[in-house]
């Protein structure tokens, strides 16, 4: 799973995930910050 992150705050939008609560564990894999203030992280999931 790839997240990019962008410093603003926003309303009523497309969920990022969606269904039942089914909490899992991702381990950040690398991270890139951009001069635009945006920082974007690969994350892989915990087996």
């Amino acid at each position: 799973m790839i997240i990019k992150r962008y410093p603003v705050v926003a309303g009523a939008g497309i969920p990022m995930i969606r269904g039942n609560f089914e909490p899992t564990l991702f381990t950040p894999t690398a991270t890139e910050s951009l001069d635009d203030g945006a920082s974007i992280t690969w994350l892989k999931r915990n087996t």
